[in-house]
């Protein structure tokens, strides 16, 4: 601790910007909303069109993050994710975890087309952090991490500086699990 931080109390706060990428209507402004208030999200969410830098920055743990929260339609990863993660010091891909082969064949497709374009152009030493969000959701039996771990290809995953969190960004289940993990990998 400097001396400075000694006489006034408070340590250096670190500063990171976190990228928010996934599908559509995967949860991605309502964790950044939970983030902010700490309070569960009830009221329903719009959907972030293009990008939106969030102005106020999230101190936790003495870190101020910054959020980057880019809009999953096809027409925004091709514009904007790319962007969005060269100004990252890490990434988050959020997920809707009911979504299922079996189920949902489109937008699975569609969340693995985008996964496999986020591996391409965020650099390998980069954390990602992959929320298998909506867990509240039981009656549609979201994807736990052991599945979850089977869908995303290992070749993509190799290598990589990476971690699972179940969670649901609505009520903050596992929230504080899955940041306290990416401001440790940003410590490092």
């Amino acid at each position: 601790m400097s001396i400075i931080s000694r006489i006034f109390g408070k340590e250096k706060i670190k500063a990171a910007t976190i990228s928010l990428v996934g599908p559509p209507k995967s949860g991605k402004t309502t964790l950044v909303r939970y983030l902010t208030t700490g309070e569960p999200v009830l009221e329903p969410v719009p959907t972030t069109l293009g990008i939106d830098v969030r102005k106020n920055a999230v101190n936790i743990s003495g870190w101020s993050l910054t959020a980057i929260d880019t809009g999953g339609q096809e027409t925004y990863r091709q514009a904007f994710w790319e962007l969005s993660i060269q100004q990252a010091d890490a990434v988050i891909f959020v997920i809707d975890a009911t979504v299922r082969e079996s189920t949902d064949p489109k937008g699975f497709s569609l969340m693995e087309k985008q996964f496999e374009y986020l591996v391409k152009v965020m650099p390998e030493d980069m954390p990602l952090l992959i929320l298998l969000n909506k867990q509240d959701l039981v009656d549609f039996s979201p994807m736990n991490i052991e599945e979850a771990v089977t869908v995303f290809p290992k070749d993509l995953l190799h290598g990589r500086i990476m971690s699972f969190v179940a969670c649901s960004a609505k009520f903050g289940q596992g929230v504080q699990e899955a940041i306290t993990w990416l401001i440790d990998r940003m410590n490092e």
